[in-house]
C-alpha cells in the first residue's frame, strides 16, 4: 500500500488496525482496513515497490502521525534480543 492510499483510507476512517512488526534491522507496517467485502490487510510499501522498512518505531510514529493516524500496535514476535552493554 502506498502512502497516498493510506492517507485516503485514514481520512475515510476505514483504517481498523495499524501494526508495526520487526523485519531484519527495522520495522514494517501492516494496515488492516474495511472494504465492502470485509477486511483487507496490506503492508506499507516504498514508492518503487517492496515493503517499506523503518529504522525505528519513532520513524513509524512520525510517518503515521503525518497521515492523521493517532496510534499503532507493536508486535515483537521474532524480535531478537540486543546484546548487553
Amino acid at each position: 500500500m502506498q502512502l497516498q492510499k493510506l492517507k485516503i483510507l485514514a481520512e475515510a476512517e476505514a483504517v481498523q488496525r495499524v501494526k508495526a512488526m520487526p523485519d531484519g534491522n527495522g520495522w514494517t507496517v501492516q494496515i488492516t482496513y474495511a472494504t465492502r467485502q470485509g477486511e483487507q490487510r496490506e503492508v506499507l510499501e516504498r514508492q518503487r515497490g517492496g515493503a517499506r522498512v523503518f529504522a525505528t518505531l519513532d520513524a513509524v510514529a512520525r510517518c503515521l502521525a503525518g497521515l492523521g493516524l493517532t496510534g499503532f500496535q507493536v508486535n515483537i514476535t521474532g524480535l531478537t534480543g540486543e546484546a548487553s552493554p
